[in-house]
């Protein structure tokens, strides 16, 4: 821990749902001691989010909420109010995911903080940003999916618009934020001062449609479902076999020789129509008429086997089942142990980057709800009165 490098960082975190949980998740992984706020008797909106649960809780908040200590503390109470402003006194950093204007009437705005810590590193994030005539609109994931066109990309060519099947908008900005803290902590080494950092899923969705972005214009086309193909690269898409689906991503000239020999169609390597990859991209679909009868003489496995065998970028399309026992994700290790008493066979997806094959530096187990509220109230002084008596109000959880 001392060589984290975030160790000795205090994190306050004012997030719920996906993307400031994963947020400030990664930063208790980096080595900071991240103080979790959350509404008396609720919580978090993701602990309710079932099923799966695991052990009796959402699976879906044990995934963002490891390396946290949680306290119960009601924002709307005068007291409440006064205990997360004296812990934003002392922290590096602050991170909400409050709609803009709501901690500000509240007396926890950037400018109200920042008064009396001017090292706070201060990250907000939205659904649409800080400003613009939508800041002030809810949003979730799909929502964003939805309106940046993220979801009409996404399905087969003639079907419906579906979404993606994990919130690539919630973990995108949770990283986006990420990047945005560590930034603005490096620079406060320097300067001695913290800062505004911003983020939204809108900006996420549309950072994510980057070479869409570029392609419509730059020609003016917009860009289409695909299915499991994409229109630049061909063949790069999923084919039926007697037993499942394998994809191939043939991305260049030389990989569409390796893969049409390995196929037994080694003249369509010098075929006018698929000699190039501009060329096989406007036939397509003839392509892909070609190649199909062929893949579905043989099962997933053994074209997997074939195509591995002539060096072509290749999987069988397969279930999370299989990802959980694979003997890359084992050697790896990208299963951490976080048991809790209640939970003894927990176990989370790790940091995905390793520093001197390091992943997280801590895996303490995703809290209860105000598990460590008196804990904490007593680091900041509070004698025990006190706390039974603004429990008794219901300031407290």
């Amino acid at each position: 821990m001392e060589d984290a490098l975030l160790a000795g960082t205090r994190v306050l975190d004012l997030t719920r749902n996906l993307a400031g949980p994963f947020c400030t998740m990664t930063l208790g992984d980096l080595g900071a001691d991240v103080v979790k706020i959350e509404h008396p008797g609720t919580g978090d909106d993701t602990r309710t989010w079932v099923p799966p649960a695991w052990g009796g809780e959402s699976a879906t908040y044990l995934a963002a909420n490891r390396n946290k200590r949680s306290m119960a503390v009601d924002l709307d109470d005068p007291d409440g109010r006064a205990i997360v402003a004296e812990l934003a006194r002392r922290a590096d950093v602050l991170v909400h995911s409050f709609r803009p204007g709501s901690l500000e009437r509240r007396g926890l705005g950037h400018e109200d903080l920042r008064t009396v810590n001017e090292g706070l590193v201060y990250c907000a994030i939205s659904a649409f940003g800080p400003t613009g005539p939508r800041r002030d609109e809810p949003g979730y994931d799909p929502i964003l999916q939805a309106y940046s066109g993220i979801m009409q990309l996404t399905g087969e060519r003639d079907g419906p618009a579906v979404r993606l099947g994990v919130g690539a908008v919630d973990l995108g900005t949770a990283l986006w934020a990420t990047i945005g803290i560590l930034a603005a902590l490096a620079a406060r080494k320097e300067s001695g001062r913290g800062g505004l950092v911003t983020t939204s899923l809108f900006e996420t969705a549309t950072w994510w449609l980057s070479y869409h972005l570029a392609g419509y214009l730059g020609s003016g086309a917009v860009p289409r479902r695909q299915g499991s193909r994409t229109a630049f690269i061909a063949p790069y898409e999923a084919f039926a076999t007697t037993d499942g689906q394998v994809f191939v991503a043939a991305a260049n000239d030389r990989l569409f020789g390796a893969l049409v020999e390995a196929l037994g169609l080694t003249a369509l390597a010098e075929d006018p129509r698929f000699a190039t990859n501009p060329a096989r991209a406007a036939h397509a679909d003839e392509l892909g008429s070609l190649l199909a009868p062929v893949f579905a003489t043989r099962s997933a496995a053994e074209w997997e086997e074939v195509l591995r065998a002539a060096s072509v970028p290749c999987s069988r399309v397969r279930s999370v089942d299989a990802l959980a026992e694979d003997p890359q994700t084992v050697a790896l290790g990208l299963l951490a142990r976080v048991p809790r008493d209640d939970i003894a066979d927990l176990r989370l997806v790790d940091l995905p980057v390793s520093r001197d094959g390091v992943r997280a530096v801590r895996h303490d187990p995703p809290p209860r709800l105000g598990e460590h509220t008196d804990e904490i109230l007593s680091e900041l002084g509070w004698d025990a009165a006190d706390v039974a008596r603004l429990r008794a109000r219901g300031a407290l959880g």
